[in-house]
Parts: C-alpha cells; sequence; structure tokens
C-alpha cells in the first residue's frame, strides 16, 4: 500500500493510498462523512487488486486529509478541487469513480465542475442524496457536515484531555 499526500486547489492536503496493478484501470474510492479510506478496505485488500489499480482518498477534514477552516466546505468547487487534484497528481487515467454516502455527492461536484471527459463511469453506493428525511440542498447539506464535524472535534478534544 503507498500512501500520497495531494495538494489541493485551495492549498488543502489530501491524504491518498493506492495498491493494485499499477497498469490497471484505476478505480477511486470516495468515502462518506465521519469517514475515511479505510472504509474501503475490504476492496482494497481484494482480488480488484490483481486487475485494477486502487486508489482511496480522505476528504478534506476526514482522515489523515488536512482539516481547513469552517469556509472550506461551502463551496462544492473546493471538494471538486479535491478530487481534480488527486486524479491528476495520480495521473490517474479515465479512472471510474465509486462513492458512498456523501461520496456520491462529492463526485456530483467534480462532475458539475470538470464534466466527464477525463473519467470512465462513475458508481454509486447508498448516495445521501436525502439527508435528515429532507431533499439534498447543498447549503444545508455543507452547514450539517461542518456541524457534524465541528462535534467530532469536540469530542476527540474531550478524549484526549481526559
Amino acid at each position: 500500500m503507498k500512501s500520497h499526500d495531494v495538494t489541493s486547489g485551495d492549498g488543502t492536503r489530501i491524504h491518498v493510498v493506492e495498491t493494485g496493478n499499477p497498469d490497471g484501470r484505476p478505480i477511486l474510492f470516495i468515502h462518506g462523512i465521519s469517514q475515511c479510506r479505510l472504509s474501503w478496505d475490504r476492496q482494497l485488500n481484494s482480488d480488484l487488486a490483481d486487475d485494477f489499480r486502487l486508489v482511496a482518498m480522505d476528504l478534506r477534514g476526514h482522515g489523515l486529509s488536512e482539516r481547513p477552516g469552517a469556509e472550506a466546505y461551502l463551496d462544492s468547487k473546493l471538494w471538486a478541487d479535491d478530487v481534480d487534484a488527486v486524479i491528476r497528481s495520480l495521473d490517474l487515467n479515465h479512472p471510474v469513480l465509486v462513492g458512498w454516502s456523501y461520496g456520491p455527492l462529492v463526485i456530483l461536484d467534480y462532475i458539475r465542475h470538470y464534466g466527464e471527459d477525463i473519467i470512465a463511469k462513475q458508481g454509486v453506493l447508498d448516495a445521501g442524496l436525502y439527508f435528515i428525511g429532507k431533499p439534498y440542498r447543498p447549503a444545508e447539506l455543507a452547514a450539517k457536515v461542518r456541524s457534524i464535524l465541528d462535534e467530532r472535534a469536540t469530542r476527540l478534544a474531550a478524549a484526549r484531555a481526559s
């Protein structure tokens, strides 16, 4: 398993791991809120590695990626820039993008801002198109994500202090 740190468009450091066949079709796995690249551990350690180049990223503010200020979660272009930085930095040739939970929303951000020309396909697993029983609205979802991340940081600080 190789680890990489990729710099996104706004300077945020994004942590990425990869394994598998370096000459195979790349698959980029994108996790959900409050998760990290470890959500894809089974896929990364499966027979898929025989044929595919398997890449999993930690979204901004998650896992080993940098945690920028609150404003860095509000703009869908920044999430798209993170995916683009991973694709370009690792030279992923027509990757398949696979997202789970919040991951498909990040994929949709990527497609909205960059189009579909350099990706092969996208896969959606249990997309969070509804959040707290309401249809997805970017501003509401961004506020909820910020709230979840703030709560998580508070709990981590309390645990470390005890």
